[in-house]
């Protein structure tokens, strides 16, 4: 009842803006069990994850100069709800949910003919349902820079502002997003994690895509020992992904792939912790199986 009363809340959260205008996508992805290893490759148990995600912007102002150069003003509400089934040892050291939700407003305008300035600003959620309090909110934040080198490559530097370890902190920032079109499209995203993609289609309606590498993660506000403590897991996984077009603008997808990296750290929020938390040992999961399915739209 739980899961399906969080698979609602999403839905409501993420596909009744569809009705309106906008752009974004729901999923579902499950990572098969494997054993949670530290670096000297010591068992703390095993578990796997189902994750429900989503992500919805609106776009409610947008405006092109002279040049066809675009002012844009963004909301963009991004949720995810994960399920994590750990045994052993493993089931002390993750929570056994996590609700990451977020709000953020960010603007683009351009500054010269090649340059251009992304300001970003947000707040939201990250902890596990039951334990959501004041403490449990995060800010997020960016300034970037980006200077467009060519027509499909953009490359940025700025700084993101973050709060995950208790103080605001100013932590450097890159961007970069290449695109090439032809007989295969191919995608290098670092604007937001990381993902590099290779697209066929093959005919108007199917496509096939390679993930190559994705990496994305997901963090917990957590209270040990009465103590504010930040759980962070970091993915890396590669997917072979079939998609349909419903219509041109909408489509379902299903793939199927590897997880290679499931990694977790809990540190101390407070600047020590950010410190300590480049120096303590992770634990990670092994390699996984990966299945997802999906619903992309842009109306």
């Amino acid at each position: 009842m739980k899961r399906f009363n969080a698979i609602c809340i999403l839905c409501v959260c993420i596909c009744i803006p569809t009705l309106l205008f906008g752009q974004g996508y729901v999923s579902n992805e499950y990572i098969s069990s494997s054993f949670l290893r530290d670096e000297a490759g010591n068992r703390f148990g095993s578990g796997d994850m189902w994750r429900f995600s989503g992500r919805y912007t609106l776009p409610f102002s947008l405006k092109q100069n002279d040049r066809g150069q675009l002012f844009s003003w963004l909301a963009t509400l991004d949720c995810s709800y994960a399920l994590l089934r750990n045994n052993g040892i493993a089931a002390e050291l993750n929570p056994d949910r996590i609700l990451n939700a977020s709000l953020n407003v960010s603007h683009l305008r351009p500054i010269s003919e090649r340059w251009s300035l992304i300001i970003s600003l947000g707040c939201g959620v990250y902890t596990s349902p039951n334990q959501i309090a004041w403490h449990s909110i995060l800010a997020n934040g960016a300034v970037i820079f980006v200077y467009k080198l060519r027509d499909n490559l953009d490359i940025g530097v700025g700084a993101g502002l973050t709060n995950s370890f208790g103080v605001p902190m100013l932590l450097p920032m890159g961007y970069l997003n290449w695109r090439a079109s032809g007989k295969y499209e191919f995608c290098v995203d670092m604007s937001s994690g990381l993902k590099v993609a290779v697209t066929k289609w093959l005919n108007r309606k199917f496509k096939l895509e390679l993930t190559a590498i994705e990496m994305d993660g997901i963090s917990s506000v957590m209270r040990v020992d009465r103590k504010s403590k930040i759980y962070s897991s970091m993915m890396i996984r590669s997917t072979l992904s079939q998609s349909f077009s419903i219509t041109p603008k909408a489509n379902i997808y299903w793939g199927i792939g590897g997880n290679w990296l499931r990694s977790i750290k809990i540190s101390d929020r407070d600047f020590r912790g950010f410190l300590d938390s480049f120096r303590e040992d992770e634990h990670d999961f092994g390699v996984s199986f990966r299945v997802t399915t999906g619903f992309n739209w842009n109306f």
